[in-house]
């Protein structure tokens, strides 16, 4: 038998997917804007970046950052259909019922955003394969690639559901991911390498949670020799490795679970 907590997590949880089922064209932007920017940077930059990259395709570069922007785009929107809610007046109905944790309205709409979210990178994945990417990291590769993904999927959406409960309209949050989104993304290595970047800027790109995603993922999804002491980036601190971005991305999701919590606490009590 189920706990309580967890019926109401698994109907609040249903409810989203039905909404996605309802609105395919969410869904399907969400897909097409990943690609659309794929498609237009190796076209511009294909033949400028090969002896950048030093004869590595564009293509197998840009995708662990494809994969990167997807998830990061859809979990930093995580807590826009809960302002909707809020707008509309469903979540004040919602928090009158006799719920026996509150905590289970935002936690439904984290899993769901979660998995549509892991379904497009997925998706991407097969699409880039069609085109002759192939992933070299092996099963052990696959379960890093799927750690970076996974927490910057969990520290966005919370940093998105904390926003979502101090604004008021939704037209704000939006303003504030759009100011966000364009600067994490460009000063990041999704499209260019790191060490092409000027010195302070490279440094300065190191502390970006996108980047400690991306450089492990791309690791593991370029070379078959890899290791998590393998170094992926010099700054003014010594030698950076995958464990020093993992540590960094664990930083970051503890200090957005901490800074959700509280807000939710708040303003869910």
């Amino acid at each position: 038998m189920s706990s309580p907590f967890w019926q109401e997590t698994r109907v609040q949880t249903w409810r989203w997917f039905i909404h996605s089922k309802r609105r395919p064209i969410v869904v399907i932007s969400g897909l097409m804007q990943p690609i659309i920017w794929m498609t237009l940077f190796v076209l511009v930059l294909k033949d400028s970046m090969s002896e950048v990259l030093g004869g590595v395709d564009y293509l197998d570069f840009v995708t662990p950052g494809a994969l990167l922007f997807t998830a990061f785009n859809a979990s930093l929107n995580a807590g826009v259909p809960i302002l909707f809610d809020r707008e509309l007046g469903f979540l004040d109905r919602i928090r009158a019922a006799p719920l026996h944790d509150r905590f289970s309205i935002v936690l439904a709409s984290a899993i769901h955003i979660s998995v549509m979210t892991f379904l497009q990178c997925l998706v991407i994945v097969a699409a880039t394969s069609l085109l002759g990417v192939s992933f070299a990291g092996g099963w052990a590769g696959a379960g890093v690639g799927l750690m970076a993904l996974l927490l910057v999927i969990l520290g966005f959406t919370s940093l998105s559901l904390g926003l979502a409960f101090q604004f008021k309209r939704h037209f704000e949050m939006l303003a504030v991911i759009m100011i966000v989104t364009l600067p994490m993304i460009f000063l990041s290595s999704a499209f260019a390498p790191l060490d092409r970047l000027p010195g302070f800027l490279r440094n300065l790109v190191l502390f970006n949670p996108v980047t400690m995603a991306i450089e492990p993922l791309r690791l593991v999804y370029t070379q078959s020799d890899w290791t998590m002491s393998t170094t992926l980036a010099h700054s003014m601190f010594g030698e950076i490795t995958a464990w020093h971005f993992f540590a960094g991305l664990i930083g970051f999701n503890v200090l957005a679970g901490l800074w959700s919590r509280k807000v939710l606490a708040k303003k869910l009590a």
